[in-house]
Parts: C-alpha cells; structure tokens; sequence
C-alpha cells in the first residue's frame, strides 16, 4: 500500500528525499536514510536544491539522451508534456533520444516509468527538475499545504502533473 500524505509539499519532500538518498547511499529504496531526510526536509533543516542546480546538470550532461543515457540525435522533450499544460521552458525540458521522447510521449515521469514498469528508476536530472516544477505550481496556486486540496483530490506521485490541468485550483501567474 503506498504510503499516505497530509499535504503536497510533505510528498513532493518524500520524493525529493528520495532523490537525495540515491545520490547520498546510491539506493534510492533505503526507506531508513529516506525517512531520516524526509524529517529534515519537513523540519526545514535542509532544503531542496534549486532548479538551477538540474539546469546546470543538464548543460554538463550534454549530448547525452537525460531517459536512457545514450548518444547522438537528441530532442529537447518536455518532462511533463505541454498538451498536459505543462511550462514550455528549460526548468521544464531534457535532451532526450527519439525512442524515449516517442514512448514518454504525453506522460509525466512518473506515469511512464511506473506504467512501463520501471517504478522508482526514473533518472535523477528528471525526477528533480520534474519535483521542483510541479512544487512552484503548487506553490504558485497555495496549495502545497493544503490538506483539503490534498483530501478532495487524492493526490500520488503519478497525479502531480494534474495540477497543470486543474482549472478549478486558483491559478499560478
């Protein structure tokens, strides 16, 4: 059973704890050193890197597709795709292999890897560039702490690029 959250922003630092454990012990699943980060992260004793941080990732990865690793003719590809109202910017895109950006297609991360049954691999330039973008949307429309928002919506990882289409939700300007 997946595990349940108060709010937004207590999900999004679940997965962004995540991410740090991967980086910190190389195993993204070690739920001790996650829940011990996760803390931290809810407690505002650390915070998570700025944007800025994945963009500079990208520019030293490269010709490198961001999904797969491999080389040669690279697309630029929306991590969570426009048609789903994501951001047509740079906090928002990857260079991504034509395979990848042709399976992904109008899927954030999270649905495709979980529904190609990748689960937890998606690689960690994308899952943190996805996280900080769909967290100032959040932040942007006021409801990264909103237990009812989280309530009435049944927010999980694969539906946080919702709030992209969620028109009913005070808008980001």
């Amino acid at each position: 059973m997946p595990r349940r959250f108060a709010t937004v922003r207590n999900l999004i630092y679940w997965e962004y704890a995540k991410i740090i454990s991967g980086s910190a012990i190389g195993d993204r699943l070690n739920f001790k050193f996650v829940n011990f980060t996760f803390r931290k992260l809810v407690e505002g004793k650390i915070s998570p890197s700025a944007i800025l941080t994945e963009n500079k990732q990208l520019f030293m990865l490269g010709d490198v597709c961001a999904y797969c690793g491999t080389t040669g003719s690279l697309q630029w590809e929306h991590i969570i795709p426009v048609s789903l109202g994501g951001p047509d910017n740079i906090d928002n895109m990857v260079r991504a292999c034509a395979p990848c950006n042709l399976t992904k297609g109008a899927l954030d991360p999270y649905q495709w890897s979980i529904g190609a049954g990748r689960g937890d691999s998606i690689p960690r330039l994308v899952l943190g560039k996805f996280l900080k973008v769909v967290f100032e949307e959040y932040s942007a429309r006021e409801l990264l702490d909103s237990t009812e928002y989280m309530r009435r919506n049944a927010i999980e990882r694969v539906s946080l690029s919702a709030i992209f289409l969620d028109h009913s939700a005070p808008a980001s300007s």
